[in-house]
């Protein structure tokens, strides 16, 4: 696995309505987690939580990782439209895991938070000289302080809106023909820009360079300076191409920006061993007179601040899926769109259970599309694409249409994958190994496409090649 991987996810409510199965009450795991009391940071629970509620969705969002379920009131958290109480997806969280250069498994996850796998702050990136104020003898790479984790307890919002009218604020206070107290009367930099988390602590040996930022031509270069016209970095000229460039800016309308790691605690969700992982994550939202007013989307940059680099590395989204009752509901995935889907077992919801709102007739579906993975690693090659599934079936390395973006399209090492696999559990189903994961091996296979006992999933019956 590279050093920087950057996702882009989007989910998508699609007018016609699922709910999979939720177990708030789930006990934590329990792993070897021995080896880990010496490393880890001590940093408490994030506790963070804001509501996304730009359009026609209201999505819970927490700092330590977990989207979209109240766990205040063991309550779904995804409404859509926004104040209907009609709620389509009870919890999510990003997945990741990998192999070390030892063959040992590194993973981070959540599915209801009974534990904590993740943790608030960015993470250190070089080793130190060494520091007993810090508390550390040698402050290594992929560490935090407590007193960082409670810092960066908190999301960073701005709006494309307020940024755009800072800029013209700026650029009018440096035009002789253009008066500031006639076109911007009262005008004053809103906190969220003067506050702008542009850079990391370097007596901490964090990243210089933490959350984006425009650097005006003109200002100090590489400092973050709003007095002299730099702002939280909205790519407003449109000089981003991202078939080409690989840099991450700020997106959508309004901008919930923050900053997490796997490396402030002992892993209990999962029980398994840290990854040193950074992640820099949004959640941001558009206004339209269109589908995208009922859509939400979610972009992490995740850097590995370990020593080590990863092998068989994947990333995933979990999402538990309720379409008002959770009983009634049915997953699928559209392979030629890379889509993930759920919908209500008939056309009318109308089996409130679990405490849940019924929605009533023609609930609708939820989708989740993973449309822009990571990169696929550089070949020199602009790799083709097919819309011939039997070629994609056929081992040649070339990706179906639907399952990543970049492919054939005359520019090279710019291809990005999509919805590899599409994997789901459920607690109905007979025998232990479809349920849900308990230990780290188990959320890996998942990820891989695999049963919790290792066995791939098949077409046909319950998946496995037994039940079939």
């Amino acid at each position: 696995m590279r050093k920087i991987v950057s996702l882009f996810v989007g989910l998508v409510f699609v007018l016609t309505s699922v709910k999979a199965w939720n177990d708030p009450s789930k006990s934590g795991v329990s792993g070897n987690t021995g080896s880990l009391q010496l490393k880890a940071a001590n940093c408490t629970p994030a506790t963070g939580r804001k509501i996304l509620e730009f359009n026609n969705v209201s999505a819970l969002i927490e700092t330590g990782g977990s989207m979209w379920q109240d766990r205040s009131k063991n309550d779904a958290a995804y409404e859509v439209p926004k104040g209907s109480g009609e709620r389509v997806i009870y919890a999510g969280a990003l997945w990741m895991g990998g192999l070390d250069v030892n063959n040992q498994l590194k993973l981070a996850a959540l599915t209801f938070r009974s534990g904590n796998d993740f943790w608030t702050g960015p993470l250190s990136t070089i080793p130190g000289t060494g520091n007993i104020n810090l508390g550390y003898l040698d402050y290594g790479p992929a560490e935090i302080e407590p007193e960082e984790c409670v810092k960066y307890d908190q999301f960073y919002i701005t709006t494309r809106q307020e940024v755009e009218q800072f800029n013209s604020w700026y650029e009018c206070s440096q035009d002789p023909d253009c008066d500031v107290n006639v076109d911007f009367p009262g005008y004053s930099i809103p906190s969220s820009i003067l506050t702008w988390p542009a850079h990391g602590d370097q007596g901490l040996f964090q990243d210089f360079y933490l959350a984006p930022f425009y650097d005006r031509p003109g200002s100090i270069p590489g400092v973050y300076d709003p007095q002299n016209g730099d702002y939280p970095w909205y790519d407003l000229a449109g000089e981003i191409d991202c078939r080409t460039n690989r840099k991450v800016t700020l997106y959508g309308d309004y901008n919930m920006w923050w900053v997490f790691n796997d490396k402030g605690n002992i892993h209990t969700e999962t029980g398994g061993d840290p990854i040193g992982m950074e992640i820099r994550a949004q959640a941001f939202a558009f206004a339209t007179n269109d589908e995208i007013n009922s859509m939400t989307f979610y972009n992490y940059e995740m850097i590995n601040r370990s020593t080590q680099e990863l092998t068989n590395t994947f990333f995933a989204v979990w999402v538990d899926s309720d379409i008002g009752c959770s009983e009634d509901d049915y997953v699928g995935c559209d392979v030629e769109r890379g889509l993930g889907y759920s919908y209500n077992a008939d056309a009318i919801d109308n089996d409130g259970c679990n405490g849940a709102q019924a929605i009533g007739a023609n609930p609708p579906a939820i989708g989740v599309d993973f449309f822009e993975g990571p990169y696929q690693d550089n070949d020199g090659l602009d790799n083709p694409l097919t819309t011939d599934i039997s070629l994609a079936n056929a081992n040649l390395g070339i990706p179906y249409k639907g399952l990543g973006i970049g492919y054939g399209d005359g520019t090279i090492d710019n291809e990005r994958y999509g919805m590899k696999r599409f994997t789901y559990f459920d607690r109905t189903l007979p025998g232990n190994i479809y349920g849900d994961p308990g230990i780290a091996i188990e959320f890996y296979n998942y990820m891989k496409g695999k049963w919790k006992d290792n066995t791939p999933f098949v077409y046909g019956g319950t998946g496995n090649l037994i039940g079939c």
